[in-house]
């Protein structure tokens, strides 16, 4: 019998000024589905003290913004253990600035979807997908190598609060962004950039203004685009 499975996909960080846009497509087992759409909120008799059920763990899954930092730790590391496979993509500054950050996200889409659709095709080689994007558009699909297993594409607006598979996604692609500025922030500490991780916060852009442009902002941004139109000139802080 052929294996169909749902690819659920989202992005997170199309909106800061800095860092990468991560993609992440996600395959949960049928198994798990059923667990979450049976138990779509927490059974708070079991919940561990950031509320997420023992019996049920991934019930508390949902838009991974409406989560808090603790809760989607958590359930970043039960979903990895859960997922039959997963794919994460990150996509550049460059590269967005290259592309425009509509195209780049798609491009970081597709490529999450054909790695997942690899995954799974080395197990199960007659399998056939389902693809589920968060938001209102699709990436374009048809030339990857393995189109012909796909059957279904669909975007769904705030799909990432509706279906397991999108939610997981959701989660992955913002923990781990979050991680990455963690890390970033680090290596510029001036910045604050584990406080607000890239987006357009007051502080971010009077950082910019103090310390100048990092080799990871966006250039085709408008905060950044405008400084250096100003000539105020592109400026490598050192790394301490």
């Amino acid at each position: 019998m052929t294996k169909h499975f749902i690819i659920g996909v989202d992005e997170v960080g199309r909106g800061p000024l800095l860092g990468d846009v991560v993609v992440c497509a996600l395959i949960f087992d049928k198994a798990i589905l059923s667990i979450k759409e049976d138990s779509l909120s927490t059974d708070l008799h079991t919940a561990d003290s950031v509320g997420i059920s023992h019996n049920h763990p991934l019930s508390a899954l949902t838009d991974s913004k409406k989560l808090s930092e603790k809760k989607r730790e958590a359930l970043f590391s039960l979903i990895e253990q859960t997922a039959s496979a997963h794919q994460v993509v990150k996509i550049s500054a460059s590269l967005i600035d290259q592309l425009n950050i509509l195209q780049a996200t798609l491009l970081g889409m597709k490529q999450a979807v054909a790695g997942v659709m690899a995954q799974m095709l080395a197990q199960y080689p007659t399998a056939t997908f389902s693809v589920m994007v968060d938001g209102n558009k699709l990436p374009v699909l048809f030339d990857l190598p393995n189109y012909q297993h796909i059957t279904h594409e669909q975007a769904i607006v705030k799909g990432d609060g509706k279906h397991a598979c999108i939610s997981g996604a959701s989660v992955i692609a913002k923990v781990t962004r979050d991680r990455d500025m963690v890390a970033l922030s680090k290596l510029y500490p001036d910045y604050g950039i584990e406080q607000h991780k890239g987006y357009p916060t007051a502080a971010h852009i009077q950082a910019i203004e103090h310390y100048g442009i990092l080799p990871m902002h966006r250039k085709s941004f408008a905060p950044i685009k405008q400084r250096i139109l100003d000539k105020k000139g592109e400026h490598t802080v050192n790394i301490r």
